[in-house]
């Protein structure tokens, strides 16, 4: 009885929004101050209908899980509630109604609860609003759930080993230092930061994988170099990973390739053929190749159990290229990645490349033969680049050929030759001098030359003259 004609034939207006137009599920977004205040997140959902929108609301509101449901119950039921919008006009009467108002109207004998959400004043008032049930807003609130802080997992010191090796890979500039790092447990990656100067660090390298690293177990002797030594054995326990047997092409290709190092600290690279697990983490390797990329400098007369081992594969970092960066100290900070590398976890190195994997390599095949004019010593050189071709001679890998001869007595050096060629000649006026008589064996030593870090690595042995 209170509407008035708006003027268009008709006392009200009610129009009812189609089941697509509204959302099926609503979300909202908070902080959740039972646990550490974090981004946390809530959804209502309707479960009949024909509706498929979703309505997500990332709110800046400091609250917990039970409240956040409750609100975002209220707000999709509310929404559905409202589904009905209607236009009425009302009298001079009505002056005392506002926005955000709830009034009854009764339509077609229905009695229904609207909300006013605007009035515009003419000749009478004209008011658009929405259905709304206060029952929606009546839902309890629950109790909220127990916060459960989910740690990460302890993160114990990085192990870290440095390797000075032989040329492994074509790679330009040659690797003079490779970093291999393991963490138990693995906290998803690590990052090795480098300092020159111990005041600034910045990253290096990023480990996404752990290397695999263990130890002897037995004592490893000496055992033929780049031939298969079917004598020895030896056992690796790891700190992680896995080894695998391979087929001998696969390993004449680069396979199941690890270094040991020596007492000395010079690291001898090996290839196995066979791994046998034997224990938990522990494997026996057998059908080795020794001595491998002309690391036969480092291959010890007993290697004593506990040595260090590192399997060469993808996993181990380049730290150190060329000449630029020999002998030059750099200080190391390896942490997770998800800290800082002044983290009191953090591993704390100090590297110093060394020249191996720019030393040239030991001679081969030594040979000596008496003539008239003395002891012709000769042998055949090695390559540390590109010498795995079978096609000619390998090649040099230096800037020029040149080689060193000492003849020794009792250990000390007694004769040195120079040599531009593989062979040298050892007059027999030098022998004489040197020995007083003609000698049936000789002990040669035998190096060549780089013009970047001198003498490569040595070839001694006694020779049959």
């Amino acid at each position: 009885d209170d509407l008035v004609d708006g003027g268009k034939g008709a006392l009200s207006r009610l129009t009812r929004a189609q089941e697509t137009e509204l959302p099926r599920e609503a979300g909202f977004g908070f902080i959740d101050a039972l646990t550490d205040y974090r981004r946390a997140a809530v959804t209502s959902r309707r479960l009949v209908g024909g509706a498929n929108r979703i309505v997500i609301s990332n709110l800046a509101v400091v609250t917990n899980d039970a409240a956040a449901k409750r609100r975002a119950e209220i707000f999709l039921q509310d929404l559905w509630a409202g589904r009905e919008s209607a236009e009425f006009s009302l009298g001079l009467r009505a002056l005392g109604l506002a926005p955000g108002d709830v009034v009854a109207l009764t339509l077609n004998g229905r009695r229904r609860l609207f909300e006013i959400s605007d009035i515009v004043d003419t000749e009478a008032r004209k008011i658009s609003a929405r259905s709304i049930d206060p029952e929606v807003f009546a839902l309890p609130l629950a109790a909220p759930r127990e916060p459960v802080v989910t740690l990460p997992d302890a993160s114990g010191p990085p192990q870290a080993l440095l390797l000075d090796l032989p040329v492994w890979d074509a790679s330009t500039p040659p690797v003079l230092t490779r970093l291999a790092v393991a963490c138990d447990p693995w906290p998803g990656s690590l990052t090795v930061w480098r300092s020159v100067d111990g005041a600034s660090f910045q990253p290096a390298a990023v480990a996404a994988a752990p290397a695999i690293i263990g130890e002897t177990l037995d004592e490893l002797p000496r055992g033929p170099a780049s031939r298969w030594d079917h004598a020895n054995s030896v056992r690796v326990r790891l700190s992680g990973g896995a080894l695998s047997s391979v087929s001998d092409a696969r390993l004449f290709d680069g396979a199941n390739a690890a270094a040991l190092r020596n007492p000395k600290g010079a690291w001898e690279i090996i290839q196995f053929a066979q791994a046998e697990l034997v224990a938990e983490r522990t494997y026996r390797l057998s059908r080795l190749l020794r001595g491998q990329a002309g690391s036969d400098y480092a291959i010890a007369d007993l290697l004593p159990t506990g040595a260090p081992f590192v399997l060469l594969d993808g996993q181990l970092l380049p730290l150190a290229r060329g000449g630029d960066a020999l002998e030059r100290a750099v200080m190391l900070r390896i942490a997770a990645s998800h800290r800082s590398h002044d983290d009191p976890m953090a591993l704390r190195l100090t590297m110093m490349p060394g020249p191996a994997a720019l030393r040239p390599l030991s001679p081969v095949h030594l040979r000596a033969a008496r003539g008239d004019d003395g002891v012709r010593v000769t042998w055949i050189r090695r390559t540390r680049v590109n010498g795995d071709g079978w096609s000619g001679e390998v090649p040099l890998g230096e800037d020029s050929e040149a080689y060193t001869l000492d003849i020794l007595a009792d250990g000390d050096v007694v004769r040195r030759l120079h040599a531009t060629t593989p062979q040298a000649l050892y007059s027999a006026a030098d022998e004489l001098a040197d020995f007083g008589a003609p000698q049936s064996a000789l002990h040669v030593r035998v190096a060549q030359w780089s013009s970047t870090v001198g003498a490569g690595f040595p070839a001694d042995l006694i020779l049959t003259v």
